[in-house]
């Protein structure tokens, strides 16, 4: 089963230069899979932090989703932002090929803390490969193209994957409706569309992004 985007506008996204760049990296993890065959979990595993699900790296790694599922390799994400919509359906579409038996939760999480936006995009490819790239606080067009690529790096992915941890267990998941959209079939759905409570969390989520909240 091959992973294809369904918005037309995702391929003319990964046609940018950030896109095709982070692309060679997943590259280089594929094919240092394919030389080692290393046998542990933490080796075929890639944990991201994106500014949104719309940012390069995120289109990155839906480009690679087919290759990185043939190698039974798995990603999880943590969010600044959920927005676009269908770029965040778009996305999880290819999370869950690649780790069907596992819950949205364990698998996008959402930071929305003003303090991670001073961070940097982070990408974390098994136990050795480290990507960094550019502040979140600046949108994908406005960038100045900060980028950091380690291939061997053993001992900086492990304070990565310490930092990684600790923003997981602080991150919140991100609702399993917002994930599918609305008229996808989801177990114990209904036409009425989501409930209250999932209706509460994306309104919280998305109050804490305008301006004059306690938050900014």
């Amino acid at each position: 089963m091959q992973f294809k985007s369904r918005d037309p506008k995702d391929q003319v996204r990964a046609e940018s230069p950030f896109v095709n760049s982070q692309n060679s990296y997943f590259q280089r993890y594929v094919a240092w899979l394919d030389e080692t065959r290393p046998n542990s979990r933490s080796a075929r595993m890639i944990s991201i932090i994106a500014r949104s699900p719309a940012s390069p790296v995120m289109l990155a790694m839906q480009a690679a989703a087919e290759d990185l599922r043939i190698r039974q390799v798995k990603v999880r994400t943590i969010l600044s932002d959920v927005d676009p919509e269908n770029a965040l359906r778009s996305s999880w579409r290819a999370i869950s090929m690649l780790a069907p038996k596992q819950g949205h939760a364990d698998l996008v999480r959402r930071v929305n803390a003003p303090a991670i936006l001073e961070a940097h995009e982070q990408m974390i490819l098994g136990e050795r490969m480290c990507w960094l790239g550019d502040a979140m606080r600046r949108e994908p067009g406005r960038r100045d193209g900060f980028d950091i690529f380690e291939a061997d790096a053993p001992q900086t992915c492990g304070l990565a994957l310490k930092s990684y941890a600790a923003m997981w267990k602080h991150a919140r998941p991100v609702p399993k409706w917002l994930l599918c959209g609305i008229n996808d079939d989801r177990q114990g759905a209904s036409s009425a569309g989501p409930d209250a409570r999932a209706l509460a969390t994306l309104s919280f989520f998305r109050q804490l992004d305008k301006p004059g909240t306690l938050f900014h």
